[in-house]
């Protein structure tokens, strides 16, 4: 995290707002800790594709969704279990 990212924030498909992404502690630099975040109830989606597929953001969403991702992304060949 902390390296800028492209990321729109939309509303029924049509583009609300930009964001940079979660600043280097993870948190969400448009508002201080704790409050609603900008993107909340809307949709999110990074990038420049053609066809993207958006992140609905929970409607009380305090903590950057982005953050959130990559708490709980495992890479594809760990193992949850010892062999």
């Amino acid at each position: 995290m902390g390296a800028e990212m492209d990321i729109r924030i939309l509303e029924e498909g049509d583009e609300l707002a930009r964001c940079t992404g979660p600043a280097p502690d993870g948190s969400c630099p448009r508002v201080a800790i704790g409050d609603l975040l900008p993107c909340a109830g809307h949709a999110i989606v990074t990038g420049r594709t053609a066809h993207p597929h958006p992140y609905a953001v929970a409607g009380r969403a305090t903590m950057c969704p982005i953050t959130l991702a990559s708490m709980i992304a495992v890479q594809s060949d760990v193992s949850f279990f010892d062999d």
